[in-house]
C-alpha cells in the first residue's frame, strides 16, 4: 500500500542545465519567501542580520571579521530553515502528540541553539575589544 497522496497533480518534469539551475533558484526563493511569510524565528534572525552588518559597519571591522560574522550567523539561519522545514514534516506525520515527533522537533531546535552558541564565541572574539572598551569608557580597536 503506497502512502503517497494523489493531489491530482503531476511530479515536475526533470530539468538539466541551466533551466535546472534556474529552477532550483526559484524553488530556494520560494522557500525563502515562504520562511519569511511563516517563521517568527527566521525572521527575527534576518532582522539580528541586519543589526550585525550595522555594527560590523559602524566599528569598522575588517573584510575576515565580516566574513566570519556573517557566514556564521548564516549558518543559523540555514539550521533555522532546516528546523521549520522539519516540523513542517513532522506535522504531515501526525498531528497528535508524539513522543518521537517531540524528540526530532526538540533536536532540530537544538542545533539551531548550538549555533548560537558558536556565534556567542564569533561576537565575543570580534567585539570583545569593543565590548570593554565601551565597559571601561576607552576607545575600541
Amino acid at each position: 500500500m503506497s502512502t503517497e497522496r494523489n493531489t491530482g497533480k503531476k511530479p515536475p518534469e526533470l530539468s538539466h542545465g541551466v533551466t535546472h539551475m534556474f529552477k532550483a533558484l526559484s524553488y530556494s526563493l520560494a522557500g525563502l519567501l515562504c520562511a519569511l511569510k511563516t517563521s517568527t524565528a527566521f525572521r527575527q534572525e534576518c532582522l539580528v542580520l541586519l543589526v550585525l552588518c550595522a555594527v560590523l559597519l559602524l566599528t569598522g571591522k575588517g573584510f575576515e571579521q565580516w566574513l566570519l560574522c556573517v557566514c556564521a550567523w548564516l549558518a543559523v539561519m540555514a539550521a533555522e530553515l532546516l528546523n521549520s522545514a522539519l516540523e513542517e514534516a513532522f506535522n504531515l506525520i501526525t498531528t497528535d502528540y508524539s513522543p518521537g515527533v517531540k524528540a526530532g522537533k526538540d533536536m532540530a531546535s537544538a542545533a539551531v541553539f548550538v549555533l548560537m552558541i558558536v556565534n556567542a564565541g564569533v561576537w565575543l572574539h570580534v567585539f570583545g575589544r569593543d565590548i570593554l572598551a565601551l565597559v571601561s569608557g576607552g576607545a575600541g580597536s
